[in-house]
């Protein structure tokens, strides 16, 4: 298990909150896509947000609980069941490019997978005019566009919020890279995670 924190949050709640904003640090953001959790996963989950929500941020039982949410997330996730629209070559080639374009916004993509139903970052903030959520938001903006003219639909591509777990040390970031990287391992999209196609990787 990772000692890094870890918040779950929608876009509105982001821009009313500062304390996961903050320069000089890895963000591990973990965004899955509009209806890729079946209804009885939804509600599991909700049960768990809602006692998350009883408890401050900063105890111990906050951190245990919000681990086992992300732990039952990505167990739902990775079965990749419902709505994927990144089976599709053309959906990963503009998310491709929406991920370079991150880049060319101000935040170093350090490392990124896409999975058939969300994407993993390891983002770092360089010189930017974009806070956290900006660049996220264009990120989801833009890929959503790109993703529906690509494919000639038009759908909602991304749930509303993300999953950010700030780094604080080398070895969190290590961990976090071989998370990411193993991946598409796990769920057997490939059997080395160089083989995986859809990614940027960099030195961990």
């Amino acid at each position: 298990m990772y000692s890094i924190r870890m918040v779950r949050v929608s876009i509105g709640e982001r821009r009313q909150s500062t304390e996961w904003e903050v320069d000089g640090h890895w963000h591990f953001v973990t965004i899955h896509c509009h209806q890729s959790l079946p209804t009885a996963a939804k509600l599991e989950l909700q049960e768990l947000d809602q006692a998350l929500a009883a408890l401050d941020i900063k105890s111990e039982g906050f951190r245990q609980l919000q681990q086992r949410y992300l732990v039952n997330l990505e167990k739902h996730l990775d079965v990749g069941s419902s709505f994927a629209p990144f089976k599709q070559k053309r959906a990963c080639e503009m998310c491709m490019m929406a991920f370079a374009m991150m880049q060319d916004e101000g935040w170093l993509v350090g490392e990124a997978t896409i999975m058939p139903n969300h994407v993993h970052l390891l983002i770092y903030r360089q010189n930017s005019a974009y806070s956290l959520t900006q660049i996220l938001s264009r990120f989801k903006g833009r890929s959503t566009r790109w993703v529906n003219q690509g494919l000639k639909q038009a759908i909602q591509l991304w749930q509303d919020d993300w999953f950010d777990r700030r780094i604080h040390q080398n070895n969190e970031r290590a961990e976090v890279v071989a998370y990411i990287r193993n991946n598409p391992v796990k769920v057997g999209l490939v059997s080395e995670w160089s083989q995986h196609r859809w990614r940027i990787s960099g030195d961990a």
